[in-house]
This record gives structure tokens, sequence and C-alpha cells, in this order.
């Protein structure tokens, strides 16, 4: 399967094989079934720094000093998510509380209590492929949006890493989804 959106033709890249020009129609997508190959290459494209000044100072600092300085936000953990952007193909990064659980990591798109889902929702959609960077470490993985039990799980864990998830949840007046993010298998 592709990370392209339905319709799209795209061209796909292995580590193991030559490049495979051929275009694929996604008329369906489900992230669970990328060919875990497609996964063995890094993020590329042209950095576009957010248009938050808040943002975009926190993820200079957090990346120049490899979390030492810029990696707490209301006093908890953050880690900096980057991933491609969903229209413009653009690189994006955001901090984001840190919510990990024996090397699998989790983000919430909260957006802080708002009505609509962030910016960064619709490229994990798009292009699950992302980079995490937690403190000096940075791993190349893989997004996965969480539904039913394995949602309440990761619930749990994130209430408890960020008190303020209830009340998001409670005024954000739609269903805050969550992505688990994990290892790109080797």
């Amino acid at each position: 399967m592709s990370n392209a959106m339905p319709g799209e033709a795209v061209t796909s890249f292995s580590v193991d094989q030559d490049v495979d020009e051929s275009p694929v129609n996604t008329q369906e997508k489900n992230v669970t079934d990328f060919d875990k190959e497609s996964f063995n290459m890094p993020l590329n494209g042209e950095y576009e720094p957010s248009p938050s000044e808040r943002v975009r100072r926190q993820v200079e600092l957090y990346e120049a000093t490899n979390g030492a300085e810029g990696g707490t936000q209301n006093g908890k953990p953050v880690i900096v998510l980057t991933s491609q952007g969903a229209k413009s193909g653009k690189i994006r990064k955001i901090p984001l509380m840190r919510i990990e659980h024996n090397g699998v990591y989790a983000v919430v798109a909260s957006h802080a209590g708002a009505p609509k889902n962030p910016f960064w929702y619709y490229n994990l959609v798009a292009n699950p492929l992302v980079e995490l960077q937690d403190g000096s470490v940075k791993h190349e993985m893989r997004a996965r949006e969480v539904f039913g039990q394995e949602k309440a799980e990761w619930w749990k864990r994130a209430d408890a890493a960020y008190s303020e998830f209830p009340n998001y949840r409670a005024r954000a007046g739609r269903e805050i989804p969550v992505f688990v993010i994990e290892p790109v298998p080797a």
C-alpha cells in the first residue's frame, strides 16, 4: 500500500530494490498495511518553520540543545515530531507532549481543546512516516491512528503524562484523535 491520498499516483522506494516508478492507484489507505521497506528512507524536502513564533523558537532551542533546553511545555516533557506536509510536501516540526510506553510513543491531536484538529493531524494521516526526537535521540517512526480499547489505553497514559488532556476533551466538541508512533521495523 502507499501513503498517498486515494487516487493519487505515487512512486515507491525500497532500500533493497530499484526504484519502482509505476503509478499505484490507492482507492483505500490502511496505515497498518504499509510495506515496512517503504519506510527505510529519511524524510526529505524543504523545511518550513512554524508560523507560530513560540513553536518555531521552541523547536530551534530543542534541536540546538538536544532537548536540554526547550524540552518542556507547562512543566512537562515534550518531543519534537517531524512530518511531511499533507498539501505542501514541506517538512514541518512541532513540539508535543511526551507520552511513551516501552519504546512506543503517542501524540494527541487535541489542539488544546480547539474544535478543529491541528494541521499536523492531516500530515500524519497523509504521510505516516515521521521522525521523533526525544532529547538527543532521533527515531524514524510510523504514525498510526488508534481506536477503541487501544485508544482508551493510550488515553490513560496521556492523561497521566499531562493533566490538561481531560479538560481539552471536555471542551473540544469533537473526538480527539490519538496516534501511536511506532519504530519502523529494520
